[in-house]
């Protein structure tokens, strides 16, 4: 195959173009896996959290038990900004904020990924057992 004059280095220009441009939409794309799987965290530990407050009768030291044990579940990659819990004499609720963590850069501002924000809502119930009013 030959090639005309003209042609020639068009590789070298073309290549280093082409894998700049593909290692940028990798890493767009872990960060937004990332991004998924830290809200997908925030989501479960949030939940878990407020029935555990809700179930345990929403008094202070089961509030504080509760969100212990969310920070020790959230994981180390996850700041959590803001922790708000509210309580009325039947709903349990927690608003949570939380920081999902960068890849390499902080592109979170540039695709709108800068925070989790997430509110839980839980009706207080009383366990009953049977044989009990």
């Amino acid at each position: 195959m030959t090639r005309a004059h003209d042609e020639e280095g068009v590789g070298l220009v073309a290549l280093p173009w082409g894998v700049l441009a593909y290692l940028t939409f990798l890493m767009l794309a872990v960060q937004v896996a990332v991004h998924f799987y830290s809200t997908s965290i925030v989501t479960a530990v949030g939940y878990d959290a407020t029935r555990r407050a809700a179930l345990a009768g929403a008094d202070p030291a089961s509030i504080v038990d509760a969100e212990r044990w969310l920070r020790s579940n959230i994981g180390p990659g996850l700041d959590i900004v803001t922790l708000r819990w509210s309580t009325t004499s039947q709903i349990v609720a927690l608003d949570l904020v939380a920081k999902p963590p960068n890849v390499l850069i902080d592109a979170s501002a540039l695709i709108g990924l800068r925070s989790i924000e997430r509110r839980f809502e839980m009706r207080r119930e009383l366990a009953r057992f049977e044989g009990s009013p």
